[in-house]
């Protein structure tokens, strides 16, 4: 792949982003991103065979780059490795990008169809990456450990996407509720020894990074 066709191709998924969040997904045709992109056609289609399959990729970017972003904030702040910390940091992180947050709220406006389809096509290494990243909170004793990881992980989840799937006319404040609901639910009573934090955060910065980048390695392909 050259760099020419690659810098192309992001060029018309910033034009596919920016026109699915201006008119939503029922509005924007193929010809719309090409002429935003300033490519022909036949030039996207070299890139995408359908139209969905380009709004697919925008939406599998912005999970990436998502990811990447807490990996970053992680590095920034170690502390931020803790579960009830990570899952604030990440909420805000999915309500503030319009087209993550739409397939939570199947918010047909912006991505019609495409809205169930995000989590179907993510590798099923993300899931895999979760459960290591509970797993990697256990061994430090950062986590409870009275319960599975694979149940404490559906639990977990069944209180994100619960949070997710709620308006919110306060982010911050919603954010700051789930952080307290987690902290209670699966985390030790007992704050832990700043040590103990600090050496789960290389672990879970690498984490994350490898899934962002299996999502970018996916993207690229698609290139």
């Amino acid at each position: 792949m050259t760099e020419d066709r690659q810098e192309r191709a992001e060029r018309i998924l910033d034009a596919a982003a920016d026109l699915l969040l201006r008119h939503g997904y029922r509005r924007v045709t193929v010809e719309d991103v090409a002429e935003h992109a300033d490519v022909g056609k036949g030039t996207l289609y070299l890139h995408w065979k359908t139209r969905d399959r380009l709004f697919l990729a925008v939406m599998l970017r912005e999970a990436a780059r998502s990811i990447e972003n807490l990996a970053q904030a992680i590095e920034d702040d170690p502390g931020l490795t803790l579960l009830h910390r990570m899952t604030r940091t990440q909420f805000l992180n999915v309500v503030r990008r319009p087209l993550l947050h739409a397939p939570y709220l199947a918010d047909s406006g912006v991505l019609g169809k495409l809205a169930a389809k995000l989590h179907e096509n993510q590798d099923p290494r993300h899931h895999e990456a979760f459960l290591d990243y509970l797993k990697l909170q256990a061994g430090h004793g950062l986590i409870r450990t009275d319960i599975e990881v694979e149940d404490l992980a559906k639990a977990y989840q069944a209180v994100l996407h619960g949070f997710l799937l709620a308006p919110a006319a306060d982010p911050e404040a919603a954010a700051d509720l789930l952080a307290d609901t987690v902290a209670h639910a699966f985390q030790p009573t007992a704050t832990p020894p700043a040590a103990k934090v600090r050496a789960a955060a290389p672990g879970a910065i690498a984490l994350f990074r490898a899934t962002a980048e299996i999502d970018r390695a996916n993207l690229r392909r698609a290139y």
